[in-house]
């Protein structure tokens, strides 16, 4: 039996919904379980430990392969298959043996090792004898033991293997110990596809069960890619294998394959996905390379407007691969089904026609922000700018996102967008002018950026870069935000040297004139002693005292209300709520203001 791979993970579902099917085929009690998902997803993995298990059990499994010769396929392939299984178990005399005299011959018109085929009568009759023996022949099995019959890949399956199916499910009531499980790929059923009609007619037998099996879960992969490769993945690593994959097992494995995460696409791996792809019209294809360079979704507007083609002819073009499953709809756009499809049709894109498509799409955006969702439009350009080569106007478009993203509290986006400002700085002359800031500024969002996405490691590597940056001397508040900064980064990693940082900062930022800057470094620094076993009450109040005064100095509220809180918290230990309580009562600003704690 084919598998899709070494390793099955997440089916444990699945796994006991065909052992309970298998039970009720034990008891007496027909039994078919339908199994669909997309290719790749592990249909075959699962079913081919579920015969593993059911020969444990003591079950005899037969299989047989439906298989990809164009729309008619080859008559009763699946069926062909599991006779000549048999054969090679039992022997012709041993098969022949389990029918009424002379039912052979009807055998033999698929298989040769059967002898003379019958003579041709009426074609009607020869394929109801046909059917009528190959229900014989499960039967005589299933006295002698349960059986399993498996049909994979129905969606390849000719007409007559689909009659034959549909025949021997109907007259399961007259079969005791036969489980039947056919296989599909649910991705292939397009809107016209023959099998459709078949499921919708099962889907009314009541023994019938139909299970979807879907991708994995990102936890899930994460079981997978270390069973593949022999080690936990690190967060990066299994972000971008669950990213690229969507948890669907065939491509995990294909690209951990090497046990290494693979950049690029598989030839395997491409030629799968690509498949469907090839089928389609010329014109089709051509859409859908413009798609491709699109990312994840494009607008119907948005793609007329790259291709130059009128909606009608747009949807015509489009409406293939609409049915054939490679693209899917929502109200007003199109995604490919899968994000690796969309990959493997970009990879086959010309380098010149890549960066004229990029450029293509960059410019409609930037004509036309309404073709994009509300918001989206920095983050488009940065991208298609960049891809296009325009890293002038790459680096504009990465800097607007990153405000944009750090405004809807975005962090995460804000940060890789900062990142690709930084990427791109020293490619665009006079980088500054352009975002109307200098590096080090950019360096500081990102560290703020990396503080809030929890990106710690991050931060601290950004921190030192802007700090190797600046002339502390000459900016010495600058400087001592950026060590304040690292400090707490520190802290959050646990590295045992962080209150160096701490103490650099305050030691760093001048106390006159008073200013915002020394008022932070002094209420962190104050902050964080409390926080140490052991910590000096007086020294923890006297910091907090210190901050206080240095944020009302500066007027900064929202550190005067944080330092106030430390202070407090310096008060309670002895015993003076009351205390505590004034402090607040009597801060100039009144009880009511907001701490930013």
């Amino acid at each position: 039996m084919r598998t899709s791979g070494s390793v099955l993970v997440g089916r444990d579902g699945p796994l006991a919904a065909l052992d309970a099917a298998l039970a009720a085929a034990g008891r007496g009690q027909p039994a078919t379980v339908l199994i669909g998902g997309e290719a790749g997803v592990g249909k075959s993995r699962l079913v081919s430990e579920f015969a593993q298990r059911s020969l444990v059990a003591g079950a005899r499994v037969l299989t047989g392969e439906c298989l990809e010769l164009g729309a008619g396929g080859l008559p009763f392939a699946p069926f062909i298959g599991v006779l000549r299984g048999l054969v090679r178990d039992l022997g012709p005399d041993g098969v022949t043996g389990m029918l009424p005299a002379g039912a052979a011959g009807e055998f033999a018109r698929l298989l040769p090792e059967f002898g003379q085929p019958a003579r041709p009568g009426d074609p009607g009759e020869a394929r109801a004898r046909l059917f009528e023996q190959m229900l014989i022949l499960l039967e005589q099995l299933s006295d002698r033991g349960p059986v399993v019959l498996v049909i994979e890949d129905a969606h390849w399956a000719d007409q007559s293997t689909r009659d034959l199916l549909l025949f021997l499910i109907r007259s399961q009531r007259a079969l005791e110990g036969l489980l039947i499980v056919v296989t599909y790929r649910s991705d292939e059923l397009h809107r016209t596809h023959a099998l459709r009609p078949l499921l919708a007619e099962l889907g009314r037998i009541g023994w019938v069960t139909r299970i979807e099996l879907g991708t994995l879960t990102r936890p899930e992969t994460a079981e997978l890619a270390a069973r593949i490769v022999g080690r936990e993945p690190g967060e990066d690593v299994l972000a971008a294998v669950y990213g690229r994959t969507e948890g669907n097992p065939l491509f995990i494995e294909a690209l951990l394959a090497g046990g290494e995460l693979s950049i690029g696409l598989p030839d395997s791996l491409r030629d799968l996905l690509v498949a469907s792809v090839r089928r389609l019209p010329e014109e089709t294809q051509a859409v859908l390379r413009v798609a491709s360079a699109g990312r994840e979704r494009s607008g119907h507007a948005l793609l007329a407007a790259v291709t130059g083609l009128d909606d009608a002819a747009l949807a015509q073009a489009l409406r293939p691969a609409v049915a054939a499953n490679v693209l899917v709809t929502d109200a007003d756009g199109y995604a490919f089904r899968h994000s690796l499809i969309r990959e493997a049709v970009h990879d086959e894109l010309l380098p010149g026609e890549l960066t004229q498509l990029h450029g293509r799409f960059a410019e409609a955006i930037d004509a036309d922000r309404s073709l994009v969702p509300p918001g989206r439009a920095p983050v488009e350009l940065a991208h298609h700018w960049h891809e296009g080569h325009e890293l002038s106007r790459a680096l504009v478009s990465a800097w607007q996102a990153a405000a944009d993203s750090g405004k809807a509290l975005a962090y995460a986006e804000q940060l890789v967008m900062l990142s690709r400002v930084l990427e791109l700085w020293d490619k665009v002359p006079d980088a500054a002018r352009s975002i109307g800031t200098d590096h080090v500024a950019v360096l500081e969002a990102a560290v703020r950026a990396a503080e809030m996405a929890g990106e710690f490691d991050r931060g601290v590597t950004l921190a030192t870069a802007a700090l190797g940056e600046l002339d502390a001397a000459a900016e010495p508040a600058r400087a001592g935000l950026l060590l304040k900064a690292r400090g707490m980064l520190g802290l959050q990693l646990r590295r045992p040297r962080y209150t160096d940082d701490l103490e650099e900062a305050v030691r760093l930022v001048p106390a006159v004139p008073p200013s915002p800057e020394r008022a932070q470094v002094l209420e962190v620094w104050a902050h964080d002693s409390h926080h140490h076993p052991g910590y000096d009450s007086a020294e923890f109040r006297a910091r907090a005292q210190q901050a206080v005064a240095a944020a009302r100095e500066a007027g900064d509220a929202a550190t005067e209300a944080a330092a106030l809180v430390t202070l407090a918290t310096a008060e309670v230990p002895g015993g003076s709520v009351q205390r505590a309580r004034s402090l607040f009562a009597g801060s100039p600003r009144g009880p009511g203001r907001r701490s930013r704690c």
